[in-house]
């Protein structure tokens, strides 16, 4: 039996080639335009022109007479600054530092509350800090129930809220492709499940803008408790 196959027109035979070499160099020129807007936000934050970036002139200015050398000058001693700060918490100051910081900025109302969440992003991101990642919980959110919208997000803690006689937790619904900010949620405990795929895997879906849930979100409908004691057994990481 004789199949009929569409030809392609000569424009089509034309922008398939271009269209093939753009989907093709994707990936690159989303990897290059987010690594753009993170250098043009630090930038913005440490430039030159920036506030911080007078700072670092005013110190370099003592060293050199060009605005240009008195910044990197500056720049240079900041960093170096910080390197043997870093020596010294290595070394076993990092307890005296975090109770002289802890002493300094927890009795500020504002502050403290600024402090104590960058204190536990901190936690989460330093080497060895396994056991504050574990509060950080991928989950899957269905909207007014199982059968609803289902929503990859952040679970920032386990603990359980009452509003209104009612258990609620807190999810974070993280933004595509720049998984840094979100929504802020309280929602139903059984709208919540958890998502055996890791913070890494999540990241991913967001960054991926979805193409890669089907590597890390299966069949299995686990509850938060379920996969907790998974966890405390080792069974999950």
């Amino acid at each position: 039996m004789k199949t009929n196959k569409r030809k392609s027109t000569l424009p089509q035979s034309l922008t398939r080639p271009f269209i093939a070499g753009v989907i093709a160099l994707f990936p690159l020129a989303l990897t290059i335009a987010v690594i753009v807007w993170l250098g043009t936000m630090i930038h913005g934050y440490l430039g030159p022109g920036s506030t911080i970036g007078g700072f670092l002139r005013k110190i370099g200015l003592r060293f050199a007479t060009s605005d240009t050398s008195a910044y990197f000058i500056g720049a240079v001693i900041i960093l170096g600054l910080i390197y043997l700060l870093g020596i010294l918490v290595e070394a076993g100051m990092k307890k005296r530092w975090q109770a002289l910081t802890d002493y300094a900025l927890t009795r500020v109302p504002l502050v403290s509350t600024i402090y104590d969440a960058s204190k536990k992003i901190a936690l989460m991101v330093e080497p060895g800090g396994k056991e504050e990642m574990k509060s950080m919980t991928p989950v899957l959110c269905s909207f007014g129930s199982r059968t609803g919208a289902a929503i990859p997000a952040f679970m920032p803690s386990p603990e359980i809220l009452k509003i209104n006689g009612r258990d609620y937790r807190v999810i974070m619904i993280p933004t595509a492709p720049v998984p840094f900010g979100g929504a802020i949620m309280c929602v139903p405990v059984e709208w919540v499940k958890k998502m055996d795929c890791g913070i890494e895997g999540l990241f991913n879906i967001y960054m991926s803008m979805g193409a890669t849930i089907n590597n890390y979100l299966g069949e299995d409908d686990n509850s938060i408790e379920d996969l907790e004691v998974k966890r405390d057994n080792g069974e999950v990481s």
